[in-house]
């Protein structure tokens, strides 16, 4: 009886001892995770938001690693009382007004359109901005520049201002492209930083800050946690969630960075098929021609294929597809390597062959390239039929030295 008595106390004791310790090595695993800024916002930051009215910036991108919506996270325990939201709307609709979202009950307040900045009588009843938006690292894309106004507006008002830091999509070294230039201010290029910056949103909120705002803005980043440079976007296996309605993967985002400059030119950068500004093409281009040209340059983690498509009209009204209905000729950039791969080199040099190669080739009369590229260098240099050396050569000393003042910002 003594026997099975101490047999019985001993099973206990390990049935008891065992999940114990498979708890404190799930605890120990869970030190070394990856969390997203909000994600740590939530599990580690709450400070900051308690006892606060808050003011959510955000779009659909906006998820936590699980996929699920910030905005539905953050009200479960803190005081959400309205919603802030860049181009493309809330949910990716292109829903660019003010309504109530039928899902919080919320008002949202479109920043996009007339009314970019947050108005006095918008932040009247709000104590803090939480930002979270997912972005591409390129200047001209918009939701920089909300960002940029929501803390402008913040600064001057006494607001607290979150930023939900999140993973860049190129590489975390990569810089280059042109710097902006004074005259060619606008919403696709307000941040004297080049085309792609190579900071997280978080890091560009710092710079913004201090060479912007005097640091004036009360900013707090709510950083990643187990995140550095080195890390490969895809590897952090995120939900994907397109966070503009033609980014449809991350090499898309990748792409992007050189491929928008031809939205100020004739020729399509692939809206309206299945891989936007991965296929860049005209009616009038010969891919074959394009492609062998393109290889023959030797650029870094890349090669151009021969394509054909026929560009089909899309629901997004902000960038309407060229050639809709068209066979177009062309090439898709076909990533090799993402560490090597250079997307404003490979986009400018798209632009020189195609200026060489086709007499159809037009840069738009209404010089959008020069709000693109941050200047108007690009374009003449294109018209006078400099080479890819002497393009790259012209922006280099700027480049570095943006470089050098980008180092003081990086957090990670």
């Amino acid at each position: 009886m003594k026997f099975g008595y101490l047999l019985l106390i001993s099973v206990l004791f390990l049935f008891t001892a065992v999940p114990n310790a498979d708890t404190e090595v799930r605890n120990i695993k869970d030190e070394n995770k990856f969390l997203l800024g909000n994600e740590n916002l939530l599990l580690n930051n709450q400070e900051n938001l308690t006892g606060k009215r808050i003011a959510l910036i955000t779009n659909k991108s906006g998820v936590t690693s699980d996929g699920k919506f910030f905005l539905d996270e953050l009200i479960k325990s803190a005081n959400v009382v309205k919603i802030f939201t860049p181009e493309h709307g809330l949910r990716g609709d292109d829903r660019d007004e003010n309504f109530t979202d039928e899902n919080t009950g919320l008002p949202v307040i479109s920043l996009y359109g007339n009314s970019k900045k947050p108005a006095a009588g918008d932040l009247a009843d709000v104590d803090v901005m939480v930002y979270d938006i997912q972005d591409v690292g390129a200047r001209f894309y918009t939701f920089i520049n909300t960002m940029f106004y929501c803390m402008e507006a913040a600064a001057e008002l006494g607001k607290d201002f979150i930023v939900c830091d999140r993973p860049l999509m190129p590489d975390g070294n990569y810089t280059d492209g042109y710097m902006l230039d004074d005259n060619q201010n606008s919403f696709v290029g307000m941040i004297d930083v080049p085309i792609a910056y190579g900071m997280t949103c978080g890091e560009l909120a710092g710079y913004i800050n201090a060479e912007y705002f005097n640091n004036e803005c009360k900013l707090f980043v709510s950083r990643m946690k187990n995140y550095n440079r080195e890390t490969d976007y895809e590897s952090l296996n995120l939900p994907w969630i397109k966070p503009s309605p033609n980014i449809y993967y991350p090499s898309s985002a990748l792409a992007y960075l050189g491929t928008c400059l031809f939205e100020g030119t004739n020729f399509s950068e692939g809206r309206g098929t299945d891989r936007p500004f991965e296929y860049v093409g005209a009616p009038f281009c010969d891919g074959n021609i394009l492609a062998d040209d393109m290889n023959s340059l030797g650029l870094k983690g890349v090669t151009f294929e021969e394509i054909n498509f026929i560009p089909t009209a899309i629901t997004s009204p902000s960038n309407p597809p060229k050639y809709v209905g068209e066979q177009c000729s062309g090439v898709y950039i076909k990533v090799t390597d993402k560490k090597m791969f250079e997307p404003v080199k490979a986009g400018i040099a798209l632009l020189v062959s195609l200026n060489k190669l086709f007499p159809g080739f037009e840069i738009k009369k209404n010089k959008f390239i020069d709000k693109l590229s941050g200047t108007d260098r690009l374009r003449i240099a294109l018209q006078r039929g400099d080479t890819i050396e002497e393009i790259f050569a012209g922006y280099t000393r700027e480049l570095e030295n943006f470089r050098a003042l980008r180092s003081k910002y990086l957090l990670y």
